[in-house]
């Protein structure tokens, strides 16, 4: 286990209670047991199988180790309930209820300054070329690690996209036999920018294409509904 993730430990453990906690209901009724003992599985697959294997890609320095971290939490805990006998798309859907109602819990003003965030295009043009520049300094020093690339001008129909380049979670994905999950963690990105009321569009990712993870912003559109998954719904959105 690299030093960054054996020194936040305890960090990445209260992260974890904070996505589970809101779907203590389903926990406890899916494995017969209480929300402190199935989370204690979690936590202890997850310690062992995740911390021990994550990859060090700048910790607290860079954006893109939360995603790594907070995602492959509900890895750990689709293999858990696997072993009760819970079916993939059922922890599909779990992991969209805990992330809906995460952020669905947030104050109205901390969602509304998301919004505006996401729906002002200059200031995320300027926002993200600092972030793919921060990115590739990082990327230099820590090989695997997000890169990014915002297209200026934006793909043809949107307000403003930009491309994952390099993706941890897929890479990671791949070495440790996860697969089947990373459809439902990219679902994911729409369930939190539903929440946040941003039209969210998106035709590749690095898991299935092998080129990049396209994030696309159609800002006077609806955002899309998020279950069934965007990859089930024939709509070529990935």
């Amino acid at each position: 286990m690299h030093e960054y993730y054996k020194n936040n430990a305890r960090k990445f453990k209260k992260s974890m209670n904070g996505f589970l906690k809101p779907v203590t209901k389903e926990l406890e009724q899916y494995s017969g047991k209480s929300y402190r003992e199935v989370f204690e599985e979690i936590w202890q697959h997850y310690e062992k199988n995740m911390l021990e294997k994550f990859p060090y890609i700048g910790g607290d320095t860079v954006s893109g180790t939360k995603n790594l971290t907070g995602a492959y939490i509900f890895v750990s805990m689709g293999e858990i309930l696997k072993g009760y006998g819970v079916s993939l798309e059922d922890i599909g859907y779990l992991m969209v209820l805990a992330y809906e109602r995460k952020f669905s819990g947030m104050p109205g003003i901390v969602k509304a300054i998301a919004h505006r965030s996401f729906t002002n295009v200059k200031s995320l043009n300027r926002k993200y070329q600092k972030k793919d520049a921060r990115n590739a300094a990082n990327a230099a020093k820590n090989p695997g690690s997000f890169e990014t690339k915002t297209m200026i001008p934006p793909e043809d129909g949107y307000d403003f996209s930009y491309h994952n380049l390099v993706c941890p979670l897929s890479g990671f994905a791949k070495e440790q036999g996860y697969e089947e999950y990373m459809p439902y963690l990219c679902n994911l990105d729409y369930v939190m920018f539903g929440v946040f009321g941003v039209p969210l569009f998106r035709e590749h990712t690095c898991f299935e294409d092998g080129d990049y993870c396209d994030f696309k912003l159609k800002i006077d559109e609806k955002p899309m509904e998020y279950w069934p998954p965007v990859f089930e719904q024939g709509r070529g959105f990935k």
